[in-house]
């Protein structure tokens, strides 16, 4: 028995919609409702019926890419870590003007940090269970650094920056999480005041 009718007729019009989100970008065009319509042959009026506005086009754009990208879970260990960037970074790839639409526009960003607060808790997650006994500062560092080596952001400026493709980029980010994660992390040491004595 196949889906009912509503349900996938909403599926085939999501698909369409980010096919010609897609276009509009790579075309290096403004992301309007007008363009959008006429790259995907959906009607505006039923664009705006599933995405009454830009924020919710690009949060839904989020979302699809990240099915997309196939990602399952948070990485909870290092192994899965640097798994996740071997797999996540060459799926950027295929949706790239998308990802790079949601790195540079506001609303994009916005709905990337809509889950930012679960992103932390897993990467200092995965730091507590690499290095149980870091103090919660340097932990908070570390997770952070973690974090942002299996981003977006990350895949984006090794691109940019050092002409990486997707599977480059995630081999430096693997090693660079290998290093960090079974490195001996240096412990915390006391502030000092402006004469060099301890706090």
């Amino acid at each position: 028995m196949g889906e009912p009718l509503p349900e996938a007729r909403r599926d085939l019009v999501r698909e369409r919609v980010f096919a010609g989100v897609i276009e509009v970008l790579e075309s290096g065009e403004d992301l309007t409702f007008a363009r959008v319509a006429a790259a995907s042959g959906v009607p505006q009026r039923t664009l705006y019926r599933y995405f009454p506005t830009r924020a919710d086009l690009l949060g839904g754009a989020y979302v699809w890419a990240n099915e997309r990208i196939g990602i399952e879970h948070r990485p909870r260990t290092r192994a899965e870590a640097t798994a996740t960037v071997r797999q996540v970074f060459p799926a950027f790839d295929g949706v790239a003007p998308v990802v790079r639409e949601l790195l540079t526009d506001p609303d994009g960003r916005a709905a990337r940090l809509a889950d930012n607060d679960a992103r932390r808790r897993a990467a200092l997650d995965l730091v507590r269970a690499e290095h149980p006994d870091l103090d919660p500062t340097t932990a908070g560092r570390l997770a952070a650094v973690v974090q942002l080596l299996g981003s977006a952001t990350a895949w984006q400026a090794l691109h940019d920056h050092w002409d990486l493709d997707g599977a480059e980029a995630a081999e430096a980010c693997a090693l660079a999480l290998d290093l960090l994660l079974t490195a001996e992390v240096p412990r915390r040491r006391p502030r000092t005041r402006t004469g060099g004595t301890p706090s």
